[in-house]
């Protein structure tokens, strides 16, 4: 008879897409309100039900149960194919009379052993061999191979007493597993006496715990699996184990199985989730053809991964109606198996259809329930659903990322914050007399105490940041060191002496300095500047790689011959070589000179496969790489030339496409025509000076043209990989920080400069897109007599208004900028022709005498205007200008 719970849990499984309300189900069932509600939250609290806390509650399937069906030889991938011969084996097994045959099961990582056993139980459960409620137990024999003692008393039993700390009677692994099967995984880890300890109960049957002075029975099927060979147990244990299984790994599967496999781990986490996903053909193809060192069970984890990539994303960056997978977003060593698509394409095509450039899975198709597979929980998603939510779905990346950064360059990252830092012009603006008085004498206090120099600019630093962590504990935000026990351990005098600072920080500021940013503080005090680096002068790094036995040898060699140079390497690619084994040289020369590579790498080959290795160098690596394809000796030599000179990668890059743009092929890339213009503002810890450096560039732009995106810069190498992940979909103008870096051409503006009012002009011109004189000069050659006198009196006018920005200080938006050129332009144009209607200017002497400064360096500079264009600007002409400048005049402090 099936219990009113089991009739909810039905009705949930039936429509496992929606949601219901006690009221709702206890309709549906003809039950009490009341008894629905207490069988609904015991079901949740076995976890078979979600609940959903809002008003009115409501009740869902847990992900995950929904349509799960457990997985037998009927529905096993591969069982009309790489695994046809294993189930007839497994299957003679089971029905070998009387109690089928002890069988063990070989085969390497993550093909499929523990699934496959299960299998055969359940094989035996629906052919009546075992009973339903049989037992199924499960031991991994590693766990005890190091204590014959324990390994006999976990598997036989034992009798209380038997040895110290066997204080009560326990019933063995057998005897449980009695009228059904004992799976030892691991089984190669039982020690020579382990494996003596089933010989008796193999041959007869009986067994006797440790302790116990009589003999036991049990009718037990014994099945091992194993990823060593036969050769490894004694001869002995062979005997008694007559069915032996191999596994095949998955290389030896063909691609239909694996994208079957595929597939269905893909739908199964569709139905999990609850959400549409879809991955695109590339991304396919690169599973299908990777190879795996953990075989299946990699291939699940690698899914998992980008799965969980995906769902991140969902969740914070994409809008779509599903979870995208990628190739951006797959693991290097999995990106690796686009290189053998031309080997493969053969056996692909079959499988793929090129009408379609993604395969999408949709909820509610039924699934295999993988048994025993620890990917098949929620609890990677759980996990990263908790963070969002606890980070507030607000700049997800910057703090997810906080950890890695830090655990992986803790020796490099704080010393690159200062490196730019310091302009004494600008402390007044940003730093209070106070605060610098106490930061210089804290370190003074530290040079003592420590034994060594802090420059200026660690201190000018410094006091930026305790501004910043003022303002940021006075609304109680915290920020998390996610290294500070190894701070504390590393830098212990350094720690010391940074609590010490705290103290004095909190009696004269009344704020109360957590240990976190103690933390912080001690990387201020642990960097000590080297004022006399010594920088090699490095090169872009040429490389061509081309079809032939000395191809690439002879293209390079001929190239520095005629350059008189010895920059450059080439790899020679015979038509018999894998392109993997291609990329695997390749990668291993950067990897062991990585350091070489420091300005990137500019890859040049003739065809195929080897232009997908900048990419996969660039992410396995993070080393900067451009290809172009379809190179001849000229663009080697160009690009040679162009690289001794010591021009920037993109450079370089952009150069030579341009000089042969017939004959080269440069790896297509998105177009930036259409992508959002960002700038990035940067700083230590991505909070105060950054916040600041947006409030101030935020009023040098026109609103609304540019996104402003603030980021955290720990470590350089990291950084850039950040600028990457930004460039893939939006166009960065510029990066204005705390520390210099110049990466892909984009124009690095110190923050400095931001706050300092003699180079707000140089700011403003590098971020915002403006006409220039000669082009607005074009545009209106029309109005004017000729394009020479346009150009004549608009160029005038330009100089004369940078002046005024420049020199004066009188920055105001492009916009406005050009507003006033055109304005005096057109003035200027109404004198030439004798329209020199002055317009009246409300309470202009007034006026005048309220803006005097601003009025008389106005007039100074439009007196000399006029005297170059021969015309006269009235008090009146001028006020007007005076008022568009006071009225627009950019502040950023």
């Amino acid at each position: 008879m099936v219990s009113k719970k089991d009739e909810l849990l039905d009705i949930l499984r039936q429509e496992s897409q929606q949601e219901f309300t006690a009221v709702e189900l206890a309709e549906l069932t003809n039950l009490d309100r009341s008894n629905v509600s207490r069988y609904l939250n015991e079901l949740h609290k076995e976890g078979s039900v979600a609940k959903n806390d809002g008003r009115p509650v409501k009740y869902s399937l847990v992900l995950g149960t929904s349509l799960d069906i457990p997985i037998t030889f009927d529905n096993l991938i591969g069982k009309d194919g790489s695994l046809d011969a294993q189930i007839k084996k497994a299957k003679a097994a089971m029905l070998y009379p009387p109690r089928g045959l002890h069988t063990i099961i070989f085969g390497e990582t993550g093909t499929g052993k523990t699934m496959f056993a299960e299998c055969m139980y359940r094989f035996a459960v629906d052919s009546e061999i075992l009973k339903p409620d049989a037992p199924f137990i499960t031991f991994n024999c590693a766990d005890y191979a190091q204590n014959p003692q324990l390994l006999f008393a976990h598997v036989f039993g034992v009798k209380k007493g038997a040895f110290t700390g066997a204080d009560e009677t326990r019933q063995g692994l057998v005897a449980q597993a009695d009228s059904g099967i004992l799976f030892l995984d691991e089984i190669h880890r039982l020690p020579p006496e382990g494996q003596e300890m089933l010989f008796t109960f193999i041959d007869k049957g009986t067994y006797r715990p440790l302790g116990a002075s009589n003999e036991e029975s049990a009718s037990v099927q014994i099945i091992g699996a194993t990823t060593e060979n036969s050769a490894t147990f004694l001869a002995t244990f062979n005997r008694r184990i007559p069915m032996q299984i191999e596994m095949p790994s998955l290389s030896d599967r063909g691609l239909d199985e694996r994208l079957a496999i595929i597939q269905d781990f893909l739908q199964q986490e569709t139905n999990r989730l609850r959400h549409d996903i879809e991955i695109d053909q590339r991304s396919l193809l690169a599973f299908m053809l990777y190879q795996p060192e953990g075989n299946i069970g990699q291939l699940k984890r690698d899914l998992k991964l980008v799965c969980a990539k995906a769902f991140l994303n969902y969740h914070t960056a994409d809008h779509s109606n599903g979870l995208l997978i990628k190739e951006d977003s797959l693991p290097i060593q999995v990106q690796k198996g686009l290189l053998r698509t031309n080997e493969m394409i053969d056996q692909i095509s079959p499988l793929i259809d090129n009408k379609h450039i993604s395969l999408h899975f949709q909820p509610g198709k039924k699934e295999v329930a993988w048994a025993q597979d620890p990917q098949q929980d929620m609890e990677v998603y759980n996990s990263i659903s908790y963070k969002l939510d606890k980070l507030g779905r607000a700049d997800v990346d910057t703090v997810i990322d906080l950890n890695d950064i830090i655990s992986r360059d803790l020796d490099r990252y704080f010393e690159t914050y200062v490196d730019e830092l310091y302009q004494p012009t600008a402390y007044q603006e940003l730093i209070t007399e106070e605060l610098w008085q106490l930061v210089n004498s804290l370190y003074e206090s530290a040079e003592s105490h420590l034994n060594r120099q802090y420059d200026e600019k660690v201190r000018f630093a410094f006091a930026l940041h305790v501004t910043s962590m003022i303002e940021r504990l006075g609304r109680d935000e915290k920020i998390e060191h996610p290294n500070l026990n190894d701070i504390r351990r590393q830098y212990a005098e350094e720690f010391h002496e940074a609590l010490d600072w705290s103290m004095q920080i909190e009696q004269k500021f009344g704020v109360m300095v957590p240990l976190d940013e103690i933390g912080f503080i001690t990387m201020f005090l642990t960097n000590e500047i080297s004022e006399n680096k010594e920088v090699k002068n490095r090169q872009v790094e040429v490389v061509v790689i081309m079809h032939g036995n000395s191809t690439a040898s002879s293209m390079l060699e001929t190239c520095q011959d005629l350059l008189g140079i010895q920059h450059g390497t080439a790899f020679n690619m015979p038509l018999t070589m894998k392109t993997e084994d291609m990329y695997q040289q390749f990668s291993q020369h950067v990897k062991h000179l990585k350091e070489e590579f420091s300005e990137g790498i500019l890859l040049l080959t003739d065809m195929g496969s080897p232009g997908d290795f900048g990419r996969l160098i660039e992410k396995e690596l993070g080393v900067a790489t451009r290809v172009i394809t379809m190179a001849s000796t000229m663009v080697v030599l160009e690009s040679l030339r162009l690289a001794s000179m010591g021009r920037h990668l993109e450079d370089v890059h952009e150069s030579v496409q341009k000089s042969f743009l017939n004959i080269v092929q440069p790896i297509p890339e998105e177009p930036l025509a259409n992508k959002e213009k960002v700038i990035v503002v940067a700083c230590f810890t991505g909070e105060g000076v950054a916040k600041k450096l947006k409030t101030a560039v935020s009023n040098l732009i026109t609103p609304g043209e540019y996104e402003i995106l603030e980021m955290q810069f720990l470590e350089r190498e990291s950084f850039k990989a950040r600028i990457n992940q930004v460039l893939a979909t939006k166009e960065i103008v510029a990066i204005i920080g705390t520390v210099e870096i110049h990466h892909k051409n984009i124009p690095f503006i110190p923050a400095m400069d931001v706050f300092n009012k003699e180079s707000l002009v140089f700011v403003q011109d590098t971020i915002e897109e403006k006409l220039s004189a000669d082009e607005i000069s074009l545009g209106l050659s029309s109005e004017f007599s000729s394009v020479s006198e346009a150009k004549r009196i608009f160029k005038s006018i330009e100089d004369s208004l940078n002046r005024l920005r420049g020199e004066k200080g009188l920055v105001v938006p492009s916009s406005v900028s050009q507003g006033m050129m055109m304005h005096l332009g057109f003035l200027i144009k109404d004198k030439y022709e004798g329209r020199d209607d002055s317009a009246e200017f409300e309470n202009l002497q007034e006026f005048m005498t309220k803006e005097a400064e601003m009025f008389e360096v106005v007039e100074e500079e439009l007196r000399s205007l006029g005297t170059k264009l021969s015309v006269t600007f009235s008090n009146a002409e001028i006020a007007y200008i005076v008022y568009m400048f006071k009225k627009n005049l950019i502040d950023v402090f």
